[in-house]
């Protein structure tokens, strides 16, 4: 297994996987075995924040890391993010209540992911089950993306964040140039990776403070 920079991310072959200390598989996905330590495979077709790293895009994301993910799904992805930040804490909201049945399921197993079936649109809802907040991760295929993640932005203050965006114009660059503005208010640099290869119509934006 090859480090990739990130905690408990590594390489080996084509294929990315993050260290855990589960046995059980969540999705289905492959686990291996290598010096007595377990690997889950993180597919680029399942995550986009898999297929945004395996393009290149490359986060700063700490193992001790409080992060209030917004679009949290069932949870594929933020299992893989609840083995990176293994000292950390994952505040993963979700409104939908059929993904939450799976993304609480989760979460008792996983004591650093803590699921809230709740409204992104709504960061005041959440706020008494948070302690703090280093970074936010989005996934929300809404047309109002960037605005729901500003408004977190204006009410928890990350220094860091990523987002998956995705593209609702046929003038793809047009709309992103403009989002790309609103973000600029809040943060000194932003870096971009087309993901179209494995998610159509997304790019993985990250954002930060430093």
């Amino acid at each position: 297994m090859k480090s990739t920079g990130i905690p408990n991310l590594y390489e080996e072959g084509n294929s990315l996987y993050t260290l855990t200390k589960f046995e059980k598989p969540v999705y289905g996905e492959r686990i291996l075995i290598r010096n007595s330590k377990m690997y889950r495979e993180f597919s680029p077709l399942r995550s986009k924040l898999a297929s945004s790293i395996k393009l290149g895009f490359k986060p700063e994301l700490r193992e001790e890391d409080h992060m209030l993910y917004l679009g949290a799904s069932t949870g594929t992805t933020a299992s893989h993010i609840s083995d990176i930040l293994s000292k950390g804490v994952i505040f993963a909201v979700e409104f939908s209540p059929v993904s939450m049945i799976k993304l609480s399921e989760l979460g008792k197993s996983r004591e650093n992911l803590i699921p809230l079936l709740l409204d992104a649109n709504k960061p005041g809802q959440y706020e008494p089950f948070i302690d703090w907040v280093d970074m936010i991760y989005q996934d929300i295929a809404q047309p109002n993306q960037i605005d729901i993640f500003l408004k977190n932005v204006k009410y928890y203050s990350p220094k860091r964040g990523i987002i998956m965006y995705k593209s609702y114009s046929m003038r793809s660059d047009t709309e992103l140039k403009n989002e790309i503005n609103k973000l600029k208010k809040y943060f000194k640099n932003i870096s971009m990776k087309n993901i179209e290869r494995f998610h159509k119509g997304h790019y993985a934006i990250y954002v930060s403070n430093h």
